[in-house]
Order: C-alpha cells, then sequence, then structure tokens
C-alpha cells in the first residue's frame, strides 16, 4: 500500500478527527466539537509537530493560539491559568500532537497501515505561524473549537 490514495486519505482524515477529540476531551474534559472554518486563526503561534513514516509517510501539525493553549495547558495540569508557564505550554503542545498520533498510529494499524512516528517537536512564532506545503502534496486540515479554545491541525501525506 505504498503512497495516499484518496480512499485512503479519507479514512486517514477520520482516524485524525477522532482521536484530536477523543485526546483533547479526554485530557481537558472540554467538549470539542470539528468546525468547517478554514481559515483557521491568524493568532496561531504554537504548533506542535510531528513526521511519520512507513507505508504512508507524513507530517502532522495541531496548531493554536497563546490563550487556547494556557488554557488546555492548565486543564492537563492542573495549575491556575495564571501560573502556567510558556515551557508548560510548549510541552503541552508536543505532548499534545504526540498523543494525537500515537492514536492515529494504533487505528490506523487496525485497518492494515502502518507507519513509525518520529520525535515530536514544538514550535512558537510570532504574529502567527504560516507552513506551506509541496503544492502536488496531500493535505487535508481539521478545525475544532470548544468554549474556551480553538485548535487547527494539518497532516500532510505523500
Amino acid at each position: 500500500m505504498p503512497g495516499a490514495n484518496s480512499e485512503l486519505i479519507g479514512s486517514l482524515a477520520g482516524i485524525f478527527e477522532n482521536s484530536i477529540v477523543e485526546a483533547i476531551s479526554t485530557i481537558s474534559g472540554m467538549a470539542v466539537l470539528k468546525n468547517n472554518d478554514p481559515s483557521g486563526d491568524p493568532n496561531d503561534n504554537y504548533a506542535g509537530m510531528l513526521p511519520f513514516f512507513g507505508e504512508i509517510n507524513g507530517f502532522f501539525m495541531i496548531k493554536t493560539d497563546g490563550q487556547s493553549l494556557g488554557m488546555l495547558t492548565s486543564y492537563i495540569t492542573g495549575c491556575d491559568i495564571q501560573l502556567v508557564k510558556e515551557n508548560d505550554m510548549m510541552d503541552c503542545i508536543g505532548e499534545l500532537a504526540n498523543m494525537i498520533c500515537g492514536s492515529v498510529k494504533a487505528k490506523a494499524a487496525m485497518n492494515g497501515v502502518k507507519f513509525t512516528l518520529s520525535v515530536p517537536f514544538s514550535v512558537k512564532g510570532g504574529n502567527g505561524l504560516e507552513f506551506s506545503f509541496k503544492k502536488n502534496a496531500k493535505t487535508f486540515a481539521l478545525h475544532f473549537s470548544s468554549h474556551d479554545a480553538h485548535i487547527n491541525a494539518r497532516v500532510l501525506l505523500t
């Protein structure tokens, strides 16, 4: 099953969607809903990323703004949001990417698609983060929101 075809992309999009909702709901207790806002948020300046490779190669990125990430970090750590530190937020977004991709890997394996996860990493930008992908790459975007936060995810498959 080398490469990403449209059927596989559709299947993985559903798996990523479910894994994102499960991860955020489980760690924060927030009700998370998918929305169809393709624009994302221009203030998203934190990202957790994780490349993966194997029968399918790809790159996962989850990004959000400082206020949303501060709220998620507060829920995860049990710390008052006023006490959340920058390094805690960077750890949180990287770990969130890792949790989501670990869940996707397990679910994809049950459907016969196997890949290995690389090491997650976190990035912080100034006034938002912009990433460009190869024009012929197969990508999809997922957008989620809750009362307290929003999350945007992007997946690239080759």
